[in-house]
This record gives C-alpha cells, sequence and structure tokens, in this order.
C-alpha cells in the first residue's frame, strides 16, 4: 500500500491492489453516463467482467508501449474503504525504461478535489523510484482540458496532437493528446518530493 498526502490541504489518499469486490465496485461507479466523453471508452461493463474492465483501462497507445501486465491501483481515502477510483501504467517497455499512466476517479463525489492529483503523485514517484522509469506517456481526450492542465501541472508536456485518431464509443473519432514526463529531474521540478 502506497500513502500520500498533500500538507497544505491535508488530503491524504491510498494507492493499494485491487481485489475483485473492488473493481466491481469501480464497475458501479463507472455507469455514469458521461464518463465515455472523459476517457473514451464504453464504461458500461456487468458488474462479473473484471478482467474486460482491467484490459479497458490498460488500453495504450504510444509507439514504445508494449504489451505487459498493467500495474493497477485503487485509489482509497481510508485503507478499509472502498476505491473511489483507479490509476494505472500501462505499456511497461522495460527495454526503454518507459510506461503510459492512466487514471479516473469514478466516484463523482470526489472528483475535481484534489484525490486525482495525489494519486497521479504517488504513481509517479512509484514508477521512478520503484521500477527506475525513465519516462511517462500520458493520453488525454483534447477535449478534456481539465486532464490535460492536470498533467501540465505534474510536470507532463504536451509532445504530439494527433486530430481524429480515438475511435470513440459512439463511432466518431476523436482528438488526443500525447503528453510526457521524463526522468527524474522533471519530476522534481514539478514539485512531486522526489
Amino acid at each position: 500500500m502506497l500513502e500520500q498526502e498533500d500538507k497544505a490541504t491535508g488530503l491524504k489518499i491510498f494507492l493499494a491492489s485491487l481485489d475483485t469486490s473492488h473493481i466491481k465496485h469501480l464497475i458501479k461507479l463507472a455507469q455514469d453516463p458521461g464518463l465515455p466523453d472523459l476517457v473514451g471508452w464504453d464504461t458500461f461493463f456487468e458488474l462479473d467482467d473484471t478482467e474486460q474492465f482491467i484490459q479497458a483501462i490498460s488500453l495504450y497507445a504510444f509507439p514504445y508501449s508494449r504489451q505487459s501486465q498493467p500495474i493497477v491501483f485503487g485509489i482509497y481515502l481510508k485503507p478499509e474503504g472502498l476505491p473511489i477510483g483507479y490509476v494505472v501504467l500501462k505499456g511497461l517497455n522495460k527495454d526503454l525504461l518507459t510506461t503510459e499512466i492512466g487514471i479516473a476517479i469514478l466516484d463523482k463525489e470526489y472528483r475535481s478535489k484534489g484525490y486525482g492529483k495525489l494519486a497521479l503523485k504517488g504513481l509517479i514517484i512509484y514508477a521512478f523510484e520503484e521500477l527506475n522509469i525513465q519516462k511517462i506517456g500520458a493520453v488525454i481526450l483534447l477535449s478534456n482540458k481539465r486532464s490535460i492542465n492536470l498533467f501540465k501541472n505534474l510536470g507532463f508536456v504536451v509532445t504530439e496532437t494527433m486530430y481524429k485518431s480515438w475511435p470513440m464509443p459512439n463511432g466518431e473519432l476523436a482528438d488526443m493528446v500525447l503528453m510526457e514526463l521524463t526522468g527524474h529531474a522533471s519530476a522534481v521540478g514539478a514539485g512531486l518530493g522526489i
């Protein structure tokens, strides 16, 4: 279990692996009709579709990403509670020491309150310090300005905008941005506390 705290705000989260019942809880939270427009994939799963849910949150887009076992953590406010969302490292390339990162605060009550930023900080620190990752990529829908700003505040830079490149659940093609955070020095500069 990883713990991340923001001393200024007093917010605290815990990142921990998910058991099947907690994945089912996230599947219930993901039944939000507005969520596919934010994340870019169909978020409606049957409760027993836990493997398909993990596959969906593990899709990667960067050319340097590789098929690998995703590292998924639930985001918890209390160690014994239910998750409010998830963070994931996916497409881990052990040769280039790269990975992609993904996040979703699925419980509407906790969106836009700083929990996502804390969770991302914790996972970025884990990736750099524990996995020796050198570059972390993020793929975000261009229409999701809040997420783009969040990643910029964490030190990520936009490396490419890809127009009409992401197939949405409704069949339309959406624009997306590729963002990257490179190396330990970038993380220190972004105030990640590494």
